[in-house]
C-alpha cells in the first residue's frame, strides 16, 4: 500500500516538474483567491459574531405603573416571562434605575429632583429581535404597563446593512471558490495533455480509471492544501496586527472575534475548502478527458495503425 502511494507521490511531482511553470501560476492563483477567500470568511465570521452579540443581549423595557405593589410586579414578570419570544426577565426597581442613571452622568441628580421620577420596570431580554415589535406590543397591553422601549430605530438600521454586508461576503467567497475551481481545472487539463500519449498506454495494458486518476487528484489536492496554508498564514499576520490596532485604540470592540477561536474555525474551513477544490477541480478535469473519444482504448485501433 505504501509503496503504491509512494508511486502515485512521484508521478504527481513528476507531472507537477514537466509544467513547473503553469503549476507556479496555477499555485499563485491558488493562493491569491484562497486569500482572498480568507478574507471574506474573516468578514463572515465577524458579523455573525457581531449580530449573534447584538441579537442575543437585546433588551427591551417595559415601564411599570406606579400604583403597582412588589407582589403584583412579580406576578406580571412570570406572566411576561412565560411569552413566546421571551428569554429572561428582570425586575429594576426605582431606586435600582435611579442608582443606574446616576452612575451614567457626572451630576448628581438628587440635587437637581425632589424625588425618584423614574418608574419601576422589567428588563427583558428578547430571543428573536425579529419579532421584537409584536412582543412589545403584547406587553403594553397587559394590565400594569405604562409603557414598552426597546430601540425599534436601532433595530431596524443596524441589522439590514449586516444581513446586505453578509450576503455580498457570501456571494464574493462562492465566486472566488469558482475561480479557483477554473484555475485547478485547466491546469489538470494541460498536464493531461502532456500525458496524452502516456495515458493512452496505460488503459491500453489495462490500467483502471482510478488509477490514472489518482496523481492528477494528488496534484489538485497539493495546489489546494498548499494555497490554503500560505493564505492561512498571510490572513493570520494580518489578523493579528488588526486586533493590536483595534485594542490599542478602541476600548470597546464587540465586533472582534478572539484569535485563537477565528484561526481554528478559519483553518478548518481554508483546508476543507483548499482541499475539496483541489480534488474536486481534478476530478472534473480528468473525468472528462477520460470520457472523451480520444482517450479510449481502442485495441483495434492500434492494430490497424501499427
Amino acid at each position: 500500500m505504501m509503496r503504491s502511494f509512494g508511486f502515485f507521490l512521484e508521478e504527481t511531482f513528476e507531472g507537477i516538474k514537466r509544467h513547473s511553470a503553469s503549476s507556479l501560476v496555477t499555485f499563485l492563483q491558488v493562493f491569491i483567491s484562497l486569500f482572498f477567500l480568507g478574507v471574506c470568511l474573516i468578514f463572515i465570521i465577524i458579523i455573525n459574531h457581531f449580530v449573534s452579540n447584538f441579537l442575543n443581549n437585546m433588551e427591551m423595557g417595559a415601564f411599570l405603573s406606579d400604583e403597582l405593589t412588589y407582589e403584583q410586579s412579580v406576578e406580571l414578570m412570570d406572566v411576561v416571562e412565560n411569552l413566546s419570544g421571551v428569554r429572561a426577565v428582570q425586575y429594576v426597581s426605582k431606586e435600582e434605575a435611579f442608582a443606574i442613571m446616576q452612575q451614567r452622568t457626572t451630576v448628581d441628580i438628587a440635587d437637581l429632583v425632589s424625588e425618584n421620577p423614574l418608574p419601576a420596570s422589567l428588563k427583558i431580554t428578547v430571543i428573536n429581535p425579529r419579532a421584537a415589535e409584536e412582543l412589545a406590543g403584547s406587553i403594553a397591553l397587559l394590565e400594569g404597563v405604562d409603557d414598552v422601549a426597546y430601540g425599534e430605530a436601532q433595530l431596524q438600521s443596524i441589522l439590514p446593512i449586516f444581513y446586505g454586508l453578509e450576503m455580498i461576503s457570501f456571494y464574493l467567497a462562492i465566486f472566488l471558490v469558482g475561480a479557483t475551481l477554473i484555475t485547478i481545472v485547466n491546469t489538470i487539463r494541460l498536464a493531461i495533455l502532456t500525458r496524452a500519449k502516456e495515458i493512452k498506454i496505460m488503459q491500453l495494458v489495462g490500467a483502471t480509471s482510478w488509477f490514472i486518476r489518482f496523481p492528477f487528484l494528488l496534484e489538485g489536492l497539493i495546489y489546494g492544501i498548499g494555497g490554503a496554508a500560505l493564505s492561512l498564514g498571510l490572513v493570520a499576520v494580518g489578523y493579528s496586527l488588526l486586533m493590536d490596532y483595534i485594542q490599542n485604540n478602541y476600548i470597546f470592540n464587540p465586533w472582534m472575534v478572539d484569535y485563537d477561536q477565528m484561526m481554528a474555525n478559519l483553518a478548518i474551513m481554508m483546508f476543507v475548502l483548499g482541499g475539496l477544490i483541489g480534488v474536486i477541480g481534478s476530478l472534473l478535469a480528468v473525468d472528462k478527458h477520460l470520457k472523451s473519444d480520444e482517450y479510449r482504448p481502442s485495441l483495434k485501433s492500434e492494430t490497424v495503425t501499427s
